[in-house]
């Protein structure tokens, strides 16, 4: 970083990650002013400070910060502080003597507000106007004043905000005034926040246009800020944000904790969403939509995503972690109460259902060797990076709906509200919330959660109905830990795992559960008789894998009454689990789509879609006719019924099945008329918006481009270069990466190497030459030889996790090639040991996976 001043001899030992201990902030003053078209910007901020221990140097985070002056003054002294030079992340301030006690820092200082970067204070044009934004998690605030930049330093606050006067400036509190300054210039003061750690400190400046979304029923006023002239696309969230926040209101049995809200639109965005107190920040694409382009997704979106944030103004802003090892306890809480807050607004959505799905996602990414544990050390800026993954957001998730349902819903919500209670406006730990949790339960939660949170990993537990006569029914369990085909992780794992199943005898049905803490156990049923079926897996809930023995599974092929809807997806997702760790030959998920595939439910169907689609690189070229007769014999009828457009009468759950049908039958099964349509409705796309319907829009164009030659590629890309609409350009370069013609493919890629998108926007473009086989060689080629030139040009956060594209080449013989490449680069990245020692582990297995699974894929279509 550029200092002040030039180091000596004696300049003191940087720190190597987290600072000393010698001093703590009391609270912040900051002024700050911005200019939206201007590279720099220039601050001072004074800390209010406690040195713990006397000590003649303070170390500070600061990056890319030129300090111009530091005074601290201690009682009547008034000290100025030498600038010790030192590399990136911190600065040293020298004094002339040991200080101590209370004190007061003031820091002029300069700092770089990046075009596009969206790190620290970074700029973003929007149809030719320009607004500055800010993102301080994980630890970004450094960039935008030397400060303490870790979640434990939680003080109070005090923002100004120096700007142009036709702009407008919103940060965490509401703004108590402005004041006009020479230049064009103004002042806007704003009130001191409550307690806050550094990463939820924010402020946006631009010619932002404000939506009033009302008051809730405590009287605290939402606003959507947008930018210039996008009023009408924000009626949505306008009318959503406030029963949600309500809702969460009363959950916590605690009011919002801040004093107003408003919701911003960014422009760009590293993130989908940030919850900074009282001013959350939004990818713009999950706010503004155009009227008459608001699809059920849409809505589902912005639902969800803004439920997320605003859960976080309780967990992790009311309450924070006392370090980056427990974000679970901000993101898998978030997570859990986006699903269950939306769950109560619009139960007709089934987000229950969706709730089993991702479960049985993640369990994927928990299923490998290299998988983190939900609470993992951290003691590296890769540490910090690597926290924010599936693992704490959706594996958390999981396991707190788990605990919820084995202690009870009312005890869990006890029990939050006496954490939130007992950490008021403060820090907590891992143990904090499971001691609040045993406390209130009144039953020690540790080896349950310590099972789950320590350590990584998916229980897999096998079902075995015993009816011995004269005895009654039971139901004998094995736990190991999962492991997928071509693994070489140890299966000899045990974890205290809640066990719920529920059977049918006749008429009558019943659950029994249970916690699993051995290798082996065996469980008595309440069933009077020996059960006609048993679901191993009550609602899908259950953190496991389960692997029904015997005729268990044929008992459950067949529809009975009391086996929900959430039961069946998550029985689909562990008989696919069971495909892939050998445990269940393919054809028997094969035979199951055929049953599937006629069900009424969309979720049911989507399950049958995704083992279809999933199955197509293990298909012959001389079986692929066989492939696309199978496809066409289950959906194809279905697929031309409902068409390429939506129509009135319509259900959501139509709607929502249409593009994952047409998709498959016109993408893999080759349907003649359904490309041609999906090609004629393309062309009429580019000249008119309205002519597909907006659900449909996007595997309109998928279709279309896959089957497209150069004129409509040609097509594509002018209009994406024309626009300034990023909803639009984001359909286009979708399209654009879906063509499959090597030289479009060259094409597309080469476009990436260009200016004439913000590489966030066209990353996309990079995936698209690996979908398929025949142009994978081309996408590799270009990697390998463009990588440092594409990675300098991506965000910081994005870099480590090109190593993902790497997967989709399920090919062990090619491993080491890249391995060999790309490593040590992707290495030197935030995060990126682990995410490569993931991808590549992630490729072995789809290899090992794809040689053991073929035979079977074969077998089965020779049949079709």
């Amino acid at each position: 970083m550029d200092v002040a001043a030039k180091p000596v001899a004696a300049d003191p030992r940087p720190p190597e990650f987290r600072l000393p201990t010698t001093a703590h902030p009391v609270r912040y003053q900051v002024d700050v002013t911005v200019d939206p078209t201007s590279d720099d910007f220039t601050g001072t901020i004074t800390s209010e400070l406690e040195f713990t221990s006397a000590s003649s140097v303070l170390w500070l985070n600061a990056t890319e910060i030129t300090v111009e002056s530091a005074v601290l003054t201690v009682g009547a002294d008034h000290l100025t502080a030498r600038v010790v030079a030192v590399p990136k992340n911190f600065v040293g301030l020298a004094f002339p003597h040991d200080v101590s006690g209370h004190a007061s820092l003031a820091i002029k200082y300069r700092g770089k507000a990046h075009a596009d970067d969206g790190d620290g204070i970074y700029r973003a044009k929007e149809r030719d106007e320009w607004y500055a934004f800010t993102q301080f998690e994980n630890t970004s605030a450094r960039q935008a004043f030397p400060c303490f930049d870790e979640p434990s330093y939680k003080v109070p606050w005090q923002i100004t905000i120096h700007t142009k006067k036709d702009l407008v400036a919103v940060s965490n509190m509401q703004s108590t005034g402005e004041t006009d300054e020479p230049n064009g210039m103004k002042a806007v003061h704003f009130a001191e926040t409550p307690a806050l750690p550094s990463y939820l400190v924010a402020f946006a400046v631009g010619p932002f246009e404000l939506v009033d979304a009302g008051k809730t029923a405590g009287g605290t006023p939402i606003r959507i800020v947008v930018p210039h002239g996008r009023s009408a696309d924000a009626t949505y969230p306008a009318q959503a944000t406030k029963p949600l926040l309500e809702l969460l209101e009363k959950y916590f049995g605690i009011p919002y904790p801040f004093a107003k809200l408003d919701i911003v639109a960014v422009s760009v965005f590293n993130a989908g969403a940030m919850e900074n107190a009282g001013l959350i920040t939004f990818r713009q694409s999950i706010i503004l939509v155009k009227p008459g382009e608001l699809t059920l997704g849409r809505q589902q979106t912005y639902a969800t995503v803004a439920a997320h944030e605003m859960a976080h103004m309780w967990f992790g802003d009311y309450v924070t972690m006392s370090w980056w090892d427990d974000t679970w306890l901000n993101e898998s809480f978030a997570s859990w109460m986006e699903s269950k807050i939306v769950e109560q607004w619009k139960p007709e959505w089934k987000l229950d259902v969706d709730a089993v799905e991702t479960r049985s996602g993640i369990m994927g990414q928990d299923s490998l060797d290299a998988a983190r544990s939900i609470r993992q050390p951290v003691k590296s800026d890769d540490d910090i990076s690597n926290s924010f993954d599936g693992i704490t957001y959706e594996k958390g998730e999981a396991v707190l709906n788990m605990v919820e349902h084995s202690i009870g819903a009312d005890a869990f919500q006890k029990g939050v509200r006496a954490y939130l209670a007992k950490h008021a406006r403060g820090n907590a730990t891992y143990s904090d919330f499971v001691g609040a949790m045993t406390e209130t339960v009144g039953k020690d939660l540790h080896p349950l959660f310590d099972s789950f949170v320590l350590q990584s990993g998916v229980p897999s537990i096998s079902f075995e109905l015993s009816c011995a006569k004269g005895a009654p029914p039971s139901v004998k369990l094995e736990q190991h830990r999962y492991k997928p085909i071509g693994s070489k992780i140890d299966p000899n794992r045990t974890w205290n795992v809640p066990v719920c199943m529920k059977w049918g005898v006749g008429q009558t049905s019943g659950t029994d559960c249970t916690t699993l803490t051995e290798v082996k156990a065996e469980v008595a049923l309440t069933a009077k008789s020996c059960p006609d079926w048993l679901v191993p897996d009550d609602a899908g809930i259950g953190y496991y894998r389960s692997i029904p023995r015997g005729d268990l599974l044929e008992r459950l092929i067949q529809p009975h009454k009391a086996v929900t809807l959430n039961d069946r997806v998550g029985l689909i997702g562990d008989v696919t689990a069971a495909v892939g760790s050998g445990e269940v030959q393919n054809g028997v998920a094969l035979q199951l789509v055929q049953m599937l595939s006629k069900d009424n439910d969309r979720h049911i169907v989507d399950q049958s879609i995704a083992i279809v689609a999933g199955i197509v690189e293990m298909v012959p070229d001389n079986l692929r006719a066989n492939y696309e007769r199978f496809i066409n014999k289950l959906y194809r009828t279905r697929a031309r019924e409902l068409g390429w457009q939506s129509k009135p009468a319509d259900s959501e759950d139509v709607k929502q099945l249409r593009p994952e049908l047409l998709s498959l039958v016109a993408g893999e099964a080759k349907d003649p008329d359904l490309i041609k349509q999906a090609s004629a409705l393309a062309w009429k796309w580019v000249d008119d918006h309205k002519a597909i319907t907006p659900e449909m829009a996007g595997v309109v164009l998928h279709v279309a481009a896959r089957f497209g030659d150069q004129k409509l590629f040609d097509r594509l890309h002018t209009d994406a270069k024309k626009t300034q609409d990023r909803e639009e350009r984001g359909r286009l370069l979708g399209a654009l990466s879906s063509f499959v013609d090597p030289a479009l493919v060259k094409q597309a890629l080469a476009i990436v190497l260009t200016d004439e998108f913000e590489l966030r926007e066209s990353a996309g473009l990079l995936q698209g030459g690996l979908q398929d086989p025949k142009t994978r060689p081309i996408a590799l080629a270009f990697a390998r030889e463009h990588f440092d030139e594409v990675t300098g040009k991506l965000p910081a956060p994005y870099r480590a996790y090109m190593a993902y594209m790497f997967v989709a080449v399920c090919d062990e013989d090619k491993k080491a090639e890249i391995a060999a490449t790309f490593t040590e680069r992707i290495n030197k990245f935030d995060g990126g040991p682990r995410i490569m020692a993931q991808a590549m582990e992630a490729l072995s297995l789809c290899a090992a996976a794809r040689k053991a699974q073929t035979p079977g894929v074969v077998a089965f279509l020779k049949k079709q």
